[in-house]
């Protein structure tokens, strides 16, 4: 047995964890990352899934991750490269039909315009709206925050202050994103369902609710939250897939010092006298810190402290209650050949819409009641899908010539009603494929191998418990200072010195980089103090 000592040891090498270790590291703490798997990335990470086909097996695309951080770890350096998508979607009806949105607003008011001229007038002031909404609440949700806003007067009044100054229709339009369903605040704005499906998606994406269900409007404000260079939210493809950006991550916290421990697996947050002191690995390893920063979910983090380390009953319950359901599932193809989109020759095919997503989710009826299949604990009939075929813009993904499809599939329940997922598995996938054949004829010919991951799969391979892509459910009641549990949303625990920055920490899940940084702030902050 062997001990080693750091300032920090941070638990997990997951995008935000290495954010975290990263900013420490460049404040000129000695760090150390702890990871149970072979590689780094948790959730975003590229892996060789089927011989020599490099797939990003959880997180498929990049949009939230912020760009202040890509520039104050100086990822590009350590070899970070975004390939913007353009268009971003391409939602195709059972019609023949498609929208295509994400070029330009021109071209996406034109294509709007086949379903409604009326919302193709919008459209322009609704992107406007929604992204002069986030300006004015992103500092309360992403910013480091001590104690929650309900006990804060400044944050109280700057929040009042802000309401009374906002224009009539702007405070109208936040109190419908903050509290009411995507259906109801898209009815507001737009008449075609063409339209409203594909906006739709970023509120319900990863989370165990419709369309329908009040607090999904929220999640569309959410998605404002990434950033490019020109400050609007815009999605893109990592070179080398999603690993790229992990990858850079950790070589930007090895640049400044930081050691990387992987195949290294925690069992015990050691805590002495009330306080974080360090970790013990399998094999009986203790890694000493001053503290412990745990990129975990709540309660992987909790399991790892015994009864006798002080933690409050009150606490352990809490994280004990919350949601984890996951919701989603994924479907890997390897291809020998990119199929042809219905309606588009192979050429416009490959020039536009496989730069980006293909969207099954026709209606908001459709997505709604693909959720009440998963409500009645089955895997949707119809399910919404997304896919991604990122060999288009990276074509060293895959053999020459050859291509990979990463499908997102909600609705799949981590519980089934019947059966298990080992045994429905393969019929699902093969029901997925059906669908999207409607709309890709040939695709299952041109599919040479497969994997299809449902929610305890990525629970067993990624750490992800109940297979949720969040780290906890994204409802209402689980955000903003209630996450991860009432009165621990600053990223501290009762244990001191052990501070969470996962996902399932404010403000929340994606590939947003924002809690890992939140919390490096605030062990930086409280150091100098």
């Amino acid at each position: 047995m062997s001990t080693q000592y750091f300032d920090t040891v941070v638990i997990g090498a997951g995008h935000n964890a290495l954010v975290c270790a990263a900013y420490l590291a460049r404040s000129g703490q000695k760090v150390a990352i702890v990871e149970r798997r072979s590689t780094v990335g948790g959730a975003c990470v590229s892996e060789e899934l089927v011989d020599g086909y490099q797939f990003s097996t959880a997180s498929l695309v990049t949009s939230l991750f912020q760009q202040s951080i890509i520039e104050d770890l100086d990822l590009a350096s350590h070899g970070l490269s975004i390939l913007p998508r353009a268009p971003s979607v391409t939602s195709l009806l059972p019609d023949g039909s498609h929208l295509m949105l994400g070029r330009d607003l021109v071209s996406d008011a034109a294509e709007i315009a086949k379903f409604s001229r009326r919302d193709a007038r919008r459209y322009a002031e609704y992107g406007d709206t929604m992204h002069r909404l986030w300006g004015e609440v992103k500092s309360l949700f992403t910013g480091p925050s001590r104690e929650p806003v309900a006990s804060n007067p400044e944050q109280l009044r700057s929040i009042l202050h802000r309401a009374v100054n906002m224009p009539d229709s702007d405070l109208r339009n936040l109190f419908s994103v903050m509290f009411d369903s995507a259906r109801n605040h898209l009815d507001s704005w737009f008449e075609s369902e063409a339209v409203k499906a594909p906006l739709a998606i970023d509120g319900i994406t990863g989370v165990a609710a419709g369309p329908s269900a009040p607090g999904t409007a929220y999640l569309m404000l959410y998605h404002q939250a990434g950033s490019t260079e020109q400050g609007r939210p815009a999605w893109g493809h990592v070179r080398g897939g999603m690993g790229g950006l992990t990858t850079a991550l950790r070589h930007s916290a090895e640049s400044c010092g930081a050691t990387v421990l992987t195949g290294a697996l925690v069992t015990e947050i050691v805590v002495d006298d009330g306080k974080a002191a360090g970790i013990r690995l399998e094999d009986g390893t203790i890694v000493r810190a001053h503290s412990v920063v745990s990129g975990a979910d709540p309660r992987r983090t909790v399991s790892l402290l015994t009864d006798e380390s002080g933690l409050p009953s009150a606490y352990r319950h809490a994280v004990a209650q919350l949601d984890f359901r996951g919701i989603a599932a994924k479907l890997h193809l390897a291809l020998d050949r990119l199929p042809p989109i219905r309606g588009f020759s192979q050429e416009e095919a490959i020039a536009e819409p496989y730069r980006g997503t293909l969207l099954i989710a026709p209606t908001l009826d459709y997505l709604d009641a693909a959720y009440e299949d998963a409500r009645a604990g089955r895997p949707s009939s119809s399910p919404h899908i997304e896919c991604t075929t990122p060999t288009v813009l990276d074509p060293s993904l895959a053999p020459p010539g050859k291509h990979l499809m990463s499908m997102y599939i909600q609705y799949t329940p981590y519980d089934l009603a019947e059966g298990s997922w080992s045994d429905t598995g393969p019929d699902f996938a093969d029901t997925v494929l059906k669908v999207v054949e409607d709309h890709l004829p040939g695709l299952t010919a041109s599919v040479t191998d497969r994997v299809f991951l449902a929610p305890p799969d990525l629970e067993r391979s990624l750490g992800l418990t109940g297979g949720n892509l969040y780290h906890s459910t994204m409802s209402p009641a689980d955000l903003f200072f209630s996450r991860p549990v009432h009165g621990y949303a600053d990223y501290t625990t009762p244990i001191r010195n052990l501070y969470l920055c996962g996902s399932g920490t404010r403000p929340g899940g994606g590939v947003f980089g924002v809690p890992g940084r939140n919390a490096a702030k605030l062990l930086i902050d409280s150091s100098s103090a």
